[in-house]
């Protein structure tokens, strides 16, 4: 069994940090906020829906919930997310808690939303399991995933950054594959052995709204925390190449508009019933 402690650990001190999950909030708002549309759709939010949104961050998947008549609880180990959680969406209730393990009654709710939040699970099939618990039978989930390395947008030119100038001695703890899911032959398996069926996949042409690209760079450094903890120990020189050669990207395949640059970060919602 791989140990999963120091990733664990990043993971909980990177989100502990007020700054960090500002700079998600703000950073990732435009795509976050169309996929909580299409969490709200592969679920049918709607009145008379009990909803869990798992890694609610700052609320904006549980936003989206509440505004379609859903009754929502959201919960999440990052205090300070959870805060910013409860002044965006008063409709709402929050607690503070862990994924992998919660504390409500089996066959709690209609529907489990986890908005890009699988990823940070240090065991994905346990993490799902628990969703599985607690859901009705029948009842459905909905989660998201970016894509990575090799993609069309803003993930896939981080990986290609990273890997041609970052110093390569430098590397996170191990922990789950944060894009593995967005592959259909690997999600449908993991899926269905948590408990769930009628397993679908859909694209989402997501994006991510920059001031000037030159910010681009500081969206993964200052609001992803495997990203962050990845590039803050870098030499000065080597954030720095980093930072022209995503800000280079920006500019040749961004469009710029009067808010700054929009720049593709697809994702994927994949959604199932439970059993």
């Amino acid at each position: 069994m791989v140990d999963t402690s120091d990733f664990e650990k990043m993971e909980r001190d990177g989100w502990g940090s007020a700054s960090i999950a500002k700079g998600y909030a703000d950073g990732f708002e435009m795509a976050s906020r169309l996929v909580a549309q299409k969490l709200a759709d592969a679920v049918d939010a709607g009145p008379n829906t009990e909803v869990l949104d798992l890694c609610t961050g700052h609320g904006v998947v549980a936003k989206e919930m509440v505004t379609r008549g859903a009754s929502v609880t959201g919960l999440d180990f990052s205090e300070p997310m959870i805060a910013l959680a409860r002044a965006g969406v008063p409709d709402a209730r929050f607690v503070q808690g862990d994924a992998m393990a919660t504390e409500f009654p089996d066959k709690s709710f209609d529907a489990v939303t986890i908005g890009f939040g699988v990823p940070h699970f240090p065991d994905t099939a346990r993490g799902l399991a628990e969703a599985a618990r607690v859901l009705k039978p029948g009842g459905k989930i909905a989660f998201s995933i970016w894509h990575g390395k090799g993609s069309d947008g803003s993930f896939g030119w981080l990986f290609d950054a990273v890997g041609r100038l970052a110093d390569a001695s430098i590397a996170l703890p191990e922990g789950p594959d944060a894009h593995a899911l967005v592959d259909m032959s690997v999600a449908r398996p993991t899926v269905e052995a948590a408990g769930f069926d009628d397993v679908t996949l859909i694209e989402v042409a997501s994006q991510l709204c920059v001031p000037n690209p030159e910010t681009l760079f500081d969206v993964f450094d200052g609001g992803a925390v495997r990203a962050a903890s990845l590039l803050s120990r870098q030499p000065a020189a080597r954030r720095d190449a980093i930072r022209d050669d995503l800000a280079a990207r920006t500019r040749a395949e961004g469009v710029k508009g009067a808010q700054g640059y929009i720049v593709p970060a697809p994702s994927v919602v994949i959604s199932a019933v439970r059993i």
